[in-house]
């Protein structure tokens, strides 16, 4: 098998595992959390807009703090190959203009996940019509949406966790 169907296969493993753990993680704890709780709304002490925002910022920082450093140990230890997968990747030139140290990408993470994601669900919702939510809906939606966040920003952490040395910014 060629280095980079191995990469391949590398990469749709992580998808795979971190989207579905997370969908499974953020939608239970959400249900726990509020399922005996009012419905949601975009205002006051049930708001799902601070939720929103909270895990967008969160998700990612804390996904990139587990998923980088676990890719660059196996990386280190010869259980994985760098990846690149060439110029003409939109994700590989992503992941490429991210800083190389842990904390530094997970913060930009972060701030993805805080300025781009969660205003874009907001958007969504509003462009819906989505007034109130029940506890039920929310944790379906967020557990949802939280393993899809994940799935799709863990290409980037993984390329970035196992691009060649001295690659990134």
């Amino acid at each position: 098998m060629s280095v980079a169907a191995v990469g391949n296969d590398h990469i749709r493993h992580e998808i795979l595992v971190c989207g579905a753990s997370n969908a499974v993680f953020n939608g239970l704890s959400a249900w726990l959390l509020i399922r005996s709780g009012p419905g949601l709304r975009w205002e006051g002490d049930h708001s799902f807009v601070v939720d929103i925002i909270a895990t967008g910022l969160l998700l990612p920082l804390i996904v990139a703090l587990i998923v980088i450093p676990l890719q660059r140990s196996k990386l280190r230890k010869g259980q994985l190959a760098a990846i690149d997968l060439g110029a003409s990747s939109l994700m590989q030139s992503l992941a490429d203009r991210f800083p190389a140290g842990t904390a530094s990408s997970a913060g930009l993470f972060g701030l993805i996940g805080m300025v781009i994601v969660a205003p874009l669900t907001l958007a969504g919702f509003y462009l819906l019509g989505v007034e109130h939510v029940t506890p039920l809906h929310y944790a379906v939606f967020k557990g949802l949406w939280a393993g899809l966040i994940a799935a799709v920003l863990v290409v980037p952490m993984v390329l970035i966790a196992l691009r060649k040395p001295n690659q990134g910014v």
